[in-house]
Parts: structure tokens; C-alpha cells; sequence
């Protein structure tokens, strides 16, 4: 993606990183003004036909809640998230800059705005966007976890780690940054640590209750170490499970065909 100053996507980070405040319409005491109950009640139907995956209804209904009362911080965040999925990335982030102008000290924003800005591969906004939400919030595993994978995108392994084990050591267990952190380690070259961080989430999910992905990068750590029946179990485990990565069957027909393939696996693929 173009990422010179005439990008739009830029343009609307620049106004999400420096805008400092908007009016706030939800008062401390009080009853809530009309406008924002009708905004709140157009989002909640929008996130029950999100939940039925009736995506376009649930984009009529945001914009109907953000015109109903434009200061609305959630329902530009929820209005972002629905545009996101739907694949419609520059208005999503429009949204998502809004919702930060009018509440800057809110780190799920920025979290929220880092991530899309590094799925669109544009790093350094993305960077900026996430430090700012460790600033604001030191003891958030998703600040420090988004960081991690930033690190990650710019092929900074060692830093990614450091970021990914601040944010486990704050939400012991999760899920996510254990992959993060397997995957990582595999990058490293130290597929031995990668199983035993994955070992830890099993532990967590309890048998046979691990994300698929998870049981995929154990299937890459298998074979990073020689162990080709280990991994092709994995691979076979990974694919059996509604959400396996398609990478587990490229990885296992390789397997069963090494001719064919002469590369090590690459973690990255899981992605």
C-alpha cells in the first residue's frame, strides 16, 4: 500500500494522533440525553444482527447511531469493527480515528487502531499508536501484546518476546500471546521452547481444547526438531478442527512428499 503523505489512511491517523478532546456528551449525573439513547439502542440491535453475522444490517443500524448522536464514542467503535469486517478498511478507520479524537485517553482505541494499521502494513502509525497505548494503559496485555506484534512485523524477534512475556506475566494464561510467543520462538530457532510455551496452553485449555492454530505451530516445532510423525499427527489434529489454518495441509502433504518440498516450515504461514 502506498504509504506516502497523500495517503489517506495516513491522513486520518494524523487526525486521530493529534486530536486531543471533542465535546462529551454523556454528563457524570443525570438522565442520559435522548440522542444518546436512541444511539445506544440502535447499537446493541446492531451488535444482536452482528452476532446473527447480518453484517449489513448492523452497518445501517451504526450509522444510524453515530448520525443519531455523532459524539458517541462506542458506537463508532462498534461501526469501525462492523465496516472491518466487512472488508471496508478506509471507512472503518475513519471511524476508529473519530472515536480516538473524541476520547484520547481510551487504550482500546489505540489498540484497536494499531492493529488495523498493521494489517494494512502501515508500521510506523501502527507504532505510534501502540506505544501510546502502553503509555496509557502500562498494565494492558493487549497494549503490550499489539506491541509485540509490531516488533514482529519488522522482524524484530527478541523485543517481540520481551513484549509478549510482559503481557502474559499480566494475563497469565492467554491464550493468544502464548501462540504469539511459541511462534516466536520458532522464528528464533528454538523450537524446544516453543513446545514447552505451548505445553503451558494446553495446560490452560485443558486436552484435546486447543486452538487450532496453536496445535499447528506445534505440528512446525515437531519438525523443526526431526520428529516428522510428531508433526504429521499435528497437522492432522489442526485439520479436523472448524477453524484449522490451511497451512497444516500444505505442511502435511509435504510431509508425506518431502521431494516435493524442500523448504523449512515457516511460522510466519500461520498468519
Amino acid at each position: 500500500m502506498n504509504a506516502s503523505p497523500r495517503n489517506p489512511l495516513r491522513v486520518l491517523l494524523v487526525a486521530a494522533v493529534i486530536g486531543a478532546g471533542g465535546c462529551r456528551l454523556v454528563q457524570r449525573r443525570g438522565p442520559v440525553p435522548a440522542e444518546l439513547a436512541d444511539a445506544r439502542r440502535l447499537s446493541n440491535e446492531a451488535l444482536s444482527a452482528a452476532d446473527r453475522q447480518d453484517l449489513v444490517r448492523a452497518t445501517a443500524l451504526l450509522d444510524r447511531a453515530v448520525k443519531a448522536c455523532p459524539v458517541d464514542v462506542d458506537a463508532r467503535r462498534h461501526y469501525a469493527d462492523v465496516l472491518w469486517q466487512r472488508g471496508q478498511r478506509t471507512e472503518a478507520v475513519a471511524q476508529i480515528a473519530k472515536a480516538i479524537e473524541l476520547s484520547p485517553a481510551d487504550a482500546g482505541l489505540r489498540i484497536d487502531a494499531a492493529r488495523m494499521y498493521l494489517e494494512l502494513g502501515l508500521l510506523s502509525e501502527a507504532e505510534r499508536l501502540a506505544a501510546h497505548a502502553v503509555r496509557l494503559a502500562p498494565r494492558s496485555a493487549a497494549a503490550w501484546r499489539v506491541k509485540g506484534q509490531l516488533a514482529m512485523a519488522r522482524g524484530q524477534f527478541e523485543p517481540a518476546l520481551a513484549d509478549f512475556h510482559r503481557g502474559l506475566a499480566l494475563e497469565p494464561g492467554d491464550s493468544g500471546l502464548l501462540e504469539e510467543m511459541a511462534e516466536t520462538y520458532l522464528r528464533l530457532e528454538r523450537p524446544r521452547r516453543a513446545l514447552a510455551t505451548l505445553a503451558i496452553l494446553e495446560e490452560t485449555h485443558g486436552p484435546d481444547q486447543a486452538p487450532a492454530r496453536a496445535i499447528y505451530l506445534e505440528g512446525l516445532a515437531h519438525e523443526a526438531l526431526g520428529r516428522p510423525a510428531d508433526a504429521r499427527a499435528c497437522y492432522a489434529a489442526a485439520l479436523a478442527r472448524e477453524d484449522a489454518p490451511p497451512e497444516a495441509a500444505t505442511r502435511l502433504a509435504a510431509l508425506d512428499a518431502p521431494a516435493a518440498v524442500a523448504t523449512r516450515p515457516d511460522p510466519a504461514a500461520s498468519r
